[in-house]
């Protein structure tokens, strides 16, 4: 319908945009979403997460497709926030329980609650929807009933409602603090640039050599907390979005420019390996193996134009959208579709398309 109306009136001889098309986006819905929900094949309970439905959502705004949008945005309240999104946090998992489709796990997933509300503010933004702004507000409102103020650390949003606060100590994922979305929220309420400056020291103090860790615990005072787990002291899927995050921030802005240096250490060692490492310990540096190539997606722009990110691009180009593939197929589309030009962000955290605007 997006494409007919656009035809229809470039017909009429009317100026408009020419909004390009994203073939790897095309691709992802083919095989990926079905009646506005993003399904993840690798799971036999074929599931449905709010991360994915978030994701989805910012793809579909950068694609101006508008129809694909309102489709994830209805199966994502309805499914996961019993109806009313501004009231209920989505639950985080949904999916086959037996012969039964249900919620599978109750707790949401904060990145995917602030990445929700950043796409109902910037989809009302450019396709003037007050209804949209009007959602994403109250939902910035539900978001800051999260929000823990951690003596030397600041404000941070814990990853979700339950689980993450115990005797003092509070258990934190670097990877949902994507710190653009809170620059975008910080030009609705100021609150939001206390959780930015929080964020973004967490970021640093949660990886002193370089290295993010998957989780990180911090206590009541603000230290970072050894703990000898696994998910303390490895970097691997969940931390592998924290440099794919810091990429994405504008060059204008300094914190940008700080985290750059900070992540100099996973730089190197993706030069070094031609593809950033599966699993890395975070204190002692050992590794595995190189990541599949959806790793390699995160590390591109931190790369810069180098031989590694060259490499890394042929490599993603020539492999197809798999609907067994859900996770590297969003990696996939956030790495390369901001390295070719599909989107970006400026230093307040608004989106924009350097594509259309090099077309008009």
């Amino acid at each position: 319908m997006r494409k007919l109306i656009l035809a229809l009136v470039l017909a009429m001889g009317m100026s408009s945009p020419t909004w390009a098309a994203w073939p790897m986006w095309d691709a992802f819905k083919a095989v990926g979403i079905e009646n506005g929900r993003v399904i993840d094949y690798s799971d036999a309970r074929a599931v449905t997460t709010s991360e994915g439905q978030s994701y989805a959502m910012f793809f579909a705004l950068v694609d101006n497709d508008r129809e694909t949008f309102e489709e994830l945005l209805a199966w994502t309240e309805n499914n996961l926030s019993g109806g009313d999104i501004t009231k209920n946090f989505a639950a985080w998992l949904w999916g086959r329980d037996g012969n039964d489709w249900t919620i599978l796990d109750t707790n949401n997933a904060v990145d995917s609650d602030m990445w929700i509300a950043y796409c109902l503010l910037e989809a009302g933004r450019l396709w003037d929807r007050p209804d949209y702004i009007e959602k994403a507000h109250a939902m910035l409102e539900l978001l800051k009933t999260q929000v823990r103020e951690i003596d030397n650390l600041g404000k941070v949003l814990l990853p979700g409602r339950i689980g993450f606060e115990h005797d003092g100590e509070y258990k934190l994922n670097p990877s949902y603090y994507p710190l653009f979305l809170l620059q975008r929220f910080a030009l609705e309420d100021e609150y939001w640039l206390d959780v930015f400056e929080g964020s973004a020291r967490v970021l640093i103090r949660s990886a002193p050599a370089g290295i993010s860790p998957d989780w990180a615990t911090f206590s009541s005072r603000g230290e970072l907390v050894p703990v000898d787990n696994i998910d303390n002291t490895i970097g691997s899927y969940n931390s592998i979005r924290v440099y794919l995050w810091a990429g994405m921030m504008s060059p204008k802005d300094p914190v940008y420019r700080e985290l750059k240096a900070h992540f100099e250490p996973m730089i190197e060692i993706t030069r070094r390996l031609n593809m950033p490492p599966e699993k890395i310990d975070v204190n002692t540096l050992k590794i595995n193996q190189p990541a599949w190539d959806g790793f390699g997606a995160c590390l591109l722009e931190l790369l810069g134009a180098d031989k590694s990110a060259d490499l890394i691009r042929t490599v993603l180009s020539s492999a197809p959208i798999e609907k067994e593939n859900y996770y590297r197929n969003v990696l996939t589309l956030f790495g390369m579709g901001f390295d070719e030009g599909y989107f970006a962000f400026d230093e307040k955290g608004r989106v924009y398309f350097p594509n259309q605007q090099k077309q008009h």
